[in-house]
């Protein structure tokens, strides 16, 4: 009788196991849908499983169904308080529904956890940033890009941060690291341009008025007919 009970647990995990693989495979081919079909198939299967419920979540935050994902990631959380991919994942999806603090307090449970992890650093933040405390967008935005300096986008956010603080000349300096790792993004060049209006460096700001344009940026246009002669 032990014995039998002990195979039969062997070959539901083995199961659960390979469900969650065929899950993996259609959310990968953009089946969303197909795949959760499976997952919610290894739950039924075993409902203890965190990673059936992560996997889950993951394809609800693809369908923009965050508040889906929210619950999934919770459930992992449940069972699994250290799990700290779906606290970075928690975190994103609190973020998209504009709840800045929740996602915050996730981010620094995901940085408790391991503080090497450089998104975790540059999306709180953009979370800090939403929320309008600057000094500590700035100070994470730092720590991230100590921890990876080769993110375009980082040293956008931070040129953001400046931007917003004032400091106009660290944030031409950020949109210019931004631009030589990531040439052809415009929002980079509008920004800068916006940068430069601040330091009444017009013909620069016109320059990169243009390049944004060229980019696809139509909102460039409209200000190089007003600002640009």
């Amino acid at each position: 009788m032990v014995l039998v009970v002990f195979v039969s647990r062997t070959f539901s995990q083995s199961t659960v196991g390979e469900i969650l693989e065929s899950g993996k495979k259609k959310h990968e081919k953009g089946t969303l849908e197909a795949a959760i079909k499976d997952y919610n198939e290894a739950i039924e299967m075993d409902s203890k499983n965190p990673d059936a419920y992560y996997f889950r979540g993951n394809a609800n935050f693809d369908l923009a169904k965050y508040r889906d994902a929210i619950n999934d990631y919770t459930l992992v959380l449940d069972l699994k308080s250290d799990y700290k991919d779906a606290l970075f994942n928690r975190a994103n999806a609190w973020y998209e529904l504009g709840n800045y603090e929740s996602a915050i307090a996730d981010f620094t449970k995901s940085i408790a956890i391991e503080a090497e992890y450089a998104d975790d650093w540059l999306n709180r933040g953009n979370c800090y940033f939403k929320a309008g405390r600057y000094q500590e967008a700035l100070r994470d935005f730092n720590k991230g890009l100590e921890l990876n300096d080769s993110n375009p986008d980082g040293y956008y956010d931070r040129g953001n941060t400046w931007y917003n603080l004032k400091n106009f000349d660290a944030a031409v300096n950020d949109y210019t690291k931004a631009i030589t790792l990531q040439d052809g993004t415009f929002d980079f060049y509008f920004n800068r341009a916006l940068a430069y209006f601040s330091l009444e460096l017009d013909e620069k700001a016109c320059a990169d008025l243009t390049k944004a344009e060229e980019l696809g940026d139509s909102q460039a246009k409209e200000y190089i007919r007003e600002l640009c002669k």
